[in-house]
């Protein structure tokens, strides 16, 4: 009486090869380094193709977009601090890169030589 209980044994047939091991994973080609002037000209072309001749536009449209969020966000006063730093680090690259356009017009606002 004890075989009738008994269950069988399920057996597990091995027709399928071994699984192999994944291969390594392999290094993207080494290409250009990342350069911002080469981003800002793609972006500018796409610019270009994507709205043509409203390209100013559009890119002063999103810079408000973004100031009035930040305005409404942090507020008056912090954007103006944030606005006050950015313009600072955009006088200081430029200083550096040899051409201070901002300090230049911060030089002929605050001049005596006013009329």
């Amino acid at each position: 009486m004890a075989d009738d209980f008994k269950v069988p044994t399920p057996t597990i047939e091995q027709d399928a090869p071994a699984p192999q091991p994944a291969p390594a994973p392999q290094q993207a080609p080494a290409g250009e380094p990342f350069s911002p002037t080469k981003a800002a000209g793609k972006a500018g072309a796409w610019f270009k193709r994507t709205f043509p001749g409203h390209e100013n536009s559009v890119i002063f449209g999103l810079i408000g977009l973004v100031a009035a969020i930040l305005l409404f966000v942090v507020g008056v006063w912090r954007t103006l601090v944030i606005t006050l730093f950015v313009v600072t680090g955009v006088a200081i690259g430029q200083v550096v890169d040899g051409d201070p356009k901002i300090l230049r017009a911060l030089q002929r606002l605050f001049s005596e030589r006013r009329q």
